[in-house]
Order: C-alpha cells, then sequence, then structure tokens
C-alpha cells in the first residue's frame, strides 16, 4: 500500500513535523508512506489521455491512500479529485473538507443537524452593527469564514466598533465574515476535542496565555491541559464529525451557561505535541490509513 502526506498552507509547523515523523508507524513491509508538499505535485495528461504524476520533476505511481494536512483552497481540490479519480482514497473526502472550512456552511449543517453552537449571524459590509448588537450582544466576536488558528478574529465591544470593522469589508468580495456571541463563560478557555473515525480519542483544555487574551490558541501563547469530557458531550462531538463527514477532525467547544456548544469544526486538527508524539497517535494515523 502506498500512503501519501500532502502538506498545504496551514499545516501548523508543530503538527506537520508529528505528521512526518509519526506517519512512519503507518509504514511496514507493506505499507510505504510518502510526505510531499502540494506545491511539489504535477500532473501530466498526454496525447493519450493517460495522466502523469510528477513530484520534483520526477515521474512517480498515485498512492493508495492520501491526506491533506493544510487549509482547502482550489490546488487541494484540485489535487485530492485528480488522485481520486486514479482510484486513490482520501482519509478526510474533499467535499467535506471543503464545508468545513467554511464557517458559514458548517454553522448551517450543524443547525440542520440540531447540533449546540454558539449563535452567529453572517455579516456584510451593508450589514447595521445595530442590528448585530441587537442579535448577539456586547461584545463580539467576528471571524473570517475561510480562517484558522485564530487569525483574523477579533472581539469589539461596542457598536461603533462593530460599524468600523463592517465598513472596512469590501463592497462585494468574496471574504465572508461571522460574527458569533461572546460565552463569557468560556473566556479565554476552550475544550479541543479530535475525533478519529467517528471516536473521540484526545480532550484537552486549552488556555489562553494572558488574562487580556480571549483567544486560547496554542500557537498565540495558550496552553493545553488535560481535561474530563463527560459523556453526552462526547456523544455530541462524535455526531458532529458524522454530520461533517470527517474521519479526522478537531472539534472546539465552549462552556456556555447551559452546557457545551459548539465552536468550531477543523477537519487539520491543531493537537498537543505530548499527543502527537504518543505511541497512542502513531496507532490512529495507522488505523485511519489501513481502513
Amino acid at each position: 500500500m502506498n500512503y501519501w502526506v500532502i502538506i498545504g498552507e496551514g499545516g501548523g509547523f508543530e503538527e506537520v513535523k508529528s505528521i512526518k515523523s509519526n506517519s512512519s508507524a503507518a509504514q511496514s513491509d507493506e505499507i510505504k508512506k510518502t510526505t510531499v508538499r502540494m506545491d511539489d505535485i504535477i500532473f501530466t495528461v498526454g496525447d493519450n489521455g493517460k495522466t502523469k504524476i510528477l513530484i520534483c520533476d520526477e515521474e512517480v505511481t498515485p498512492p493508495d491512500v492520501f491526506m491533506l494536512w493544510g487549509h482547502y483552497n482550489e490546488v487541494f481540490e484540485g489535487i485530492s479529485r485528480r488522485l481520486t479519480s486514479l482510484g486513490a482514497r482520501s482519509i478526510n473526502d474533499i467535499d467535506a473538507k471543503r464545508i468545513v472550512c467554511s464557517k458559514l456552511s458548517t454553522a448551517l449543517l450543524l443547525e440542520q443537524a440540531g447540533i449546540p453552537q454558539a449563535k452567529s449571524l453572517t455579516v456584510t459590509s451593508h450589514t447595521s452593527a445595530k442590528t448585530v448588537v441587537e442579535y448577539l450582544g456586547l461584545p463580539t466576536v467576528l471571524k473570517p469564514s475561510n480562517g484558522a488558528q485564530g487569525e483574523g478574529v477579533v472581539l469589539l465591544h461596542s457598536e461603533q466598533e462593530i460599524a468600523d470593522y463592517l465598513s472596512k469589508l469590501p463592497e462585494c468580495g468574496t471574504n465572508a465574515v461571522l460574527a458569533q456571541e461572546f460565552i463569557s463563560t468560556a473566556k479565554g478557555k476552550d475544550i479541543r476535542v479530535v475525533v478519529a473515525d467517528y471516536k473521540v480519542v484526545r480532550v484537552i483544555q486549552r488556555v489562553a496565555g494572558n488574562p487580556d487574551e480571549f483567544r486560547s490558541n496554542i500557537h498565540l501563547g495558550g496552553h493545553c491541559e488535560e481535561y474530563d469530557l463527560d459523556e453526552n458531550a462526547v456523544k455530541m462531538c462524535e455526531k458532529v464529525a458524522k454530520v461533517c463527514g470527517l474521519r479526522l477532525c478537531g472539534i472546539d467547544l465552549l462552556q456556555a451557561e447551559n452546557g457545551y456548544v459548539v465552536g468550531e469544526v477543523n477537519c487539520t486538527p491543531g493537537m498537543d505535541s505530548e499527543f502527537m508524539k504518543s505511541d497512542r497517535f502513531r496507532q490512529i494515523l495507522h488505523d485511519l490509513v489501513v481502513k
């Protein structure tokens, strides 16, 4: 079995290092692992219509299984569709990855499945700041629909701040923005749940690095600690993975007054380094490849 890990934009540095090293656990006499950058893959079609794959100018045979590690983009989609047309199997389907990489599409998917999530509102340059405040209250979180790792996420404390933010959005752009209620009971903390093959395999609490920071992302200075998740929340996360169609994902939960709500779903889940270096994570990668 030939197995590829394809690294694209946004595959965090620590995660990429661990994916590269721990993927070797999936390598044996029967499984060959290759790690390759998205930009190094070239497809050609000759006069006979037969596709050839080049990696760094060298022709290679297509993989049996591959994993896309990074943010969704059109290049990733093209690579995935070309490989699957050649008979390869993706650990996470590209259509599921495309949907989940849009916070707007994910919110609709979760709503249709009846999964509790933070109250949200799609906004444009024409949206009234008053409407945002009336629906979501203050302060309000605003985030790019296609962002990740906390990039571009802001916390605004007044109607005027929101109006100023909205006025800077493009008139007719494709950069959709999601306004989301601020869960005050979760300030500076969230629960990262990693799900593999629709089963919860890791739960940590992420805590912001300083009291003035509302984002808990590790690369922004946050730290993580072990966390016990109740059975109902575990079942909810496993349902989220199934609804989204992701064999491997990260789900961020926020502790609201009436229980957990989903903040985000990530198809390239950042994980703590201790877990990514563990034998258990190596086994998870192995199982994702061979099943």
